[in-house]
């Protein structure tokens, strides 16, 4: 394919990036609120690459962009263009694993183009092609889901994103932050579920192994907490983990029970700054929850060639206009000079 043809299809999508980010917002607090007691969270919304859903799911793919989309066999390198958090070193470093396998029956198939997995993130690419046209109405959209050894999983950031390349062919991008980094070890059995797809009565599935892509993994567990807080919350910087399909910093966020009980915890948002001043949010930064109440955050970057000395959090709070607003009292710098 003409790589120029298609970073000019590209480039011609126009993207309202202040207006998605808004809706982000607006839909992290209301998951937010649907976080009770007794409720298992299955995919926690999250604000960057809730930007690349919004993007392939809201009709901003443009002819060309399709005729770009229809002529690549894999599909991976057209996400890295919406800037997933591993897209760089997915693309230079070949992490994804072709998979090429499929289920075909009633009209329709679906075939898991390629996978990756490094114990902390898992992305799986789907595309369905249909003998008849393809609805992506909702009510014709149907059910879907990824397992991992057989059974559901818990992810503190979960995604599902699905746009028409054509009338006959929808491509589909899961990617997941698990909640627990490396709980199923180094290798895993993968499936794909569908039910009832795009207007197409049935069950259809797709699994295959899949092994953790080879790379550096380091750990550091700096323990560091603000130390007055803003009176109510106290953050904790309990683990940082570099692997090659991410950089994750496991917070865990401290407040008084009663918050707890008339739900009225906040989600705060985040930027991240290393000591090199490189700043890390919007499109760089994901933010999940692994658990319910915003206990145990997860804040994911991209993945790193080159350790920081020191990352810093900034936590910030929405104000009554619409517009973050740093919380100073709570910045967080956290060392990095301790590996397990």
């Amino acid at each position: 394919m003409n790589k120029e043809y298609f970073n000019q299809s590209i480039d011609k999508i126009e993207v309202p990036l202040e207006k998605l980010i808004a809706r982000e917002k607006t839909a992290m607090s209301y998951a937010k609120k649907r976080h009770k007691v007794g409720r298992t969270t299955k995919h926690s919304i999250l604000i960057a690459c809730g930007l690349c859903i919004t993007l392939f799911g809201s009709g901003f793919v443009s002819s060309g962009m399709a005729a770009a989309l229809s002529n690549i066999p894999l599909i991976g390198p057209i996400y890295a263009e919406f800037s997933d958090i591993a897209s760089d070193k997915i693309k230079r470093d070949k992490l994804a694993t072709v998979i090429e396998k499929q289920d075909s029956h009633n009209g329709l198939t679906m075939t898991v183009k390629e996978a990756a997995y490094d114990g902390g993130r898992l992305i799986v690419t789907v595309v369905y092609t249909g003998e008849k046209e393809l609805s992506l109405k909702e009510g014709n959209v149907g059910f879907n889901y990824v397992t991992i050894n057989g059974q559901p999983f818990k992810s503190a950031i979960g995604s599902t994103g699905q746009d028409s390349i054509n009338s006959k062919t929808i491509i589909e991008h899961h990617q997941f932050t698990l909640a627990n980094y490396d709980e199923y070890g180094d290798k895993i059995e993968i499936a794909v579920h569908g039910e009832d797809l795009f207007g197409h009565k049935g069950k259809w599935k797709v699994d295959f192994p899949l092994e953790k892509v080879k790379g550096d993994m380091h750990e550091f567990y700096p323990g560091v907490k603000t130390e007055k807080g803003n009176g109510v919350y106290t953050l904790t910087a309990d683990k940082v983990t570099f692997t090659p399909l991410s950089t994750r910093i496991d917070v865990t966020v401290d407040y008084p029970t009663e918050l707890d009980e008339n739900d009225t915890w906040k989600w705060f948002e985040f930027s991240v700054v290393d000591n090199h001043g490189r700043v890390y949010d919007r499109l760089k930064l994901q933010t999940g929850m692994a658990g319910n109440y915003g206990h145990h955050m997860v804040l994911t970057l991209p993945p790193m060639d080159t350790i920081p000395e020191s990352l810093t959090l900034k936590p910030a709070d929405i104000n009554n206009e619409g517009f973050n607003e740093e919380i100073k009292e709570l910045e967080l710098v956290v060392p990095l000079d301790k590996k397990k």
